[in-house]
């Protein structure tokens, strides 16, 4: 038996990956191309060829001001993704999960009611963080946030692992019911 997709679920569906793929892209950015620091040594470097010389303590305010239009679409991606959590729980609540009598499915269900959860934890300690609520438990909070971000980049890996074999087993046509509602 397949399951058919509404086209609110994957309109959510879509809007919630592209909204987890642009926080994805703007965390590895942020540790790598575009850390503080490395801004940071190519603006004191280039500098110095020019003959200003900057303390290392103003590179990196100088690398967190050229990266920060990026993080704004961090915040703003983050908030997406809270309201897109929110539209989820509201069809859920409305439409239930779907194929509730399917005993494979109610573990998958499982999956995905923690993942929810997980999504949920997320949403709200960014924006305990954008809204500076943290007080003391500022870099708890930030680890905390940090840690769950990852876990739900490694859910998604998992989650397209599954597509995969789910459209080599009897589910086949998933991806394109996924799209456009039907095989």
């Amino acid at each position: 038996m397949h399951r058919n997709f509404s086209s609110s679920f994957r309109i959510w569906h879509w809007l919630q990956a592209l909204a987890m793929f642009g926080l994805f892209i703007t965390v590895v950015l942020r540790e790598s191309v575009m850390h503080k620091s490395q801004i940071g040594s190519i603006v004191k470097t280039k500098l110095a060829e020019i003959g200003t010389v900057i303390t290392d303590e103003q590179a990196v305010v100088i690398g967190k001001a050229v990266r920060s239009p990026m993080w704004d679409w961090h915040i703003y991606l983050g908030i997406t993704v809270a309201v897109l959590l929110v539209w989820r729980i509201a069809l859920v609540i409305k439409n239930g999960f779907g194929f509730d009598d399917n005993p494979h499915m109610q573990k998958v269900y499982k999956l995905y009611k923690a993942v929810y959860l997980l999504l949920a934890t997320m949403s709200l300690s960014g924006l305990t963080l954008y809204w500076k609520l943290a007080g003391s438990a500022k870099d708890t909070v930030e680890t905390v946030h940090m840690y769950l971000g990852w876990s739900l980049f490694a859910f998604i890996a998992v989650h397209i692992i599954g597509v995969v074999l789910a459209e080599k087993s009897d589910q086949s046509g998933l991806v394109s019911r996924m799209i456009n509602g039907a095989e």
